[in-house]
């Protein structure tokens, strides 16, 4: 009996130590540095997602970090997978930092920008979109992470983001 309770525990406890370990080198992006409330991060970013409209752009700005800019696909996919797990959102768009900028024109056709002017490289459009319909905000979709060119006055939630040193 003493023999079977010594196995159980010492299996616990180095199941715990191996797991801890797992978690802190095999998954290096885990949400460290990344501050308070509920900021997680991933890669060499925080992401903050915020459920209220009303002031998110200054309170992104008022903790360091400002409208998510989506980088390469494996962010995209991280981002909606975590606003695909959020719990009673008012819709399925989220904002983010792209939008058209009226002096970045190619070719009659609006160039897509970051909220710091870096050009959109990487993009998820969804199916006919950008339709060009004067929408000149770029919003997530929750669902399937596709992007779409919105009306910016759009009452739409918003990730914030703040990039870590690298």
């Amino acid at each position: 009996m003493m023999i079977r309770l010594f196995v159980f525990v010492f299996l616990t406890v180095t199941h715990h130590k191996a797991e801890a370990r797992y978690r802190s080198s095999n998954h290096p992006h885990a949400d460290h540095g990344c501050g308070v409330n509920d900021w997680k991060r991933f890669r060499h970013s925080c992401y903050y997602i915020l459920k209220n409209i009303d002031d998110a752009m200054a309170e992104c700005q008022e903790q360091g970090g400002a409208l998510v800019s989506i980088e390469s696909p494996i962010e995209n996919y991280w981002i909606a997978e975590k606003l695909n797990r959020l719990p009673k959102v008012d819709n399925r768009f989220f904002w983010t930092s792209g939008f058209t900028a009226a002096d970045k024109i190619k070719d009659n056709t609006y160039f897509w920008v970051w909220g710091d002017y870096k050009e959109v490289g990487y993009t998820n459009w969804a199916p006919g979109e950008p339709n060009d319909k004067g929408y000149v905000c770029l919003a997530v979709n929750r669902w399937n992470g596709k992007w779409s060119d919105e009306k910016c006055q759009e009452k739409f939630n918003v990730v914030c983001e703040k990039k870590l040193d690298q």
